[in-house]
């Protein structure tokens, strides 16, 4: 049995290919999803969410969001997202070390929040690009690619 994986932003379809096995980060913790699991719908912070492929894990960027799963089908909706493979790593470093002088510098509690998020999500940036097995040979689907008409956050939301 496969899973059918889908992760989408407002924008566009990151995501769009069969997996074994999907690790999402959930406000809960981390949660592994395999073919049959139980249907449900869950909260989905700032992470890395991981996809195997091809035997292979493949790191995928996840702003917040949620997640469905119904049957064999996992629908992640979120803010935005971006493959481990489309980060480019000296930037997210770059980011990373920014969000880290921005907390540093912050002087209110105001400050401190939106600093604290933004070194959450570079820091999961990063992470994304880093873990990304750039020396393996991948044929990752592009869901960009795709032919066929990408499917819109509107419609997966009817779709639930």
């Amino acid at each position: 049995m496969i899973l059918n994986v889908y992760v989408i932003t407002p924008s566009k379809t990151v995501w769009n290919a069969p997996s074994p096995e999907v690790i999402l980060p959930t406000s809960t913790g981390q949660v592994g999803i395999l073919p049959g699991h139980v249907a449900m719908v869950t909260f989905i912070k700032v992470g890395v969410m991981r996809i195997r492929y091809q035997k292979t894990w493949i790191p995928v960027f996840v702003q917040a969001g949620f997640a469905e799963i119904e049957g064999d089908i996992v629908t992640v909706l979120v803010n935005d997202a971006e493959r481990g493979d489309r980060i480019g790593l000296e930037s997210a470093h770059s980011e990373l070390e920014k969000a880290e002088e921005q907390l540093n510098q912050a002087q209110n509690s105001l400050e401190k929040i939106r600093a604290q998020l933004f070194l959450k999500q570079a820091r999961a940036r990063d992470a994304a690009a880093r873990d990304f097995p750039y020396s393996l040979q991948l044929d990752i689907p592009d869901p960009i690619a795709l032919k066929k008409a990408p499917v819109s956050a509107l419609t997966m939301i009817e779709h639930l």
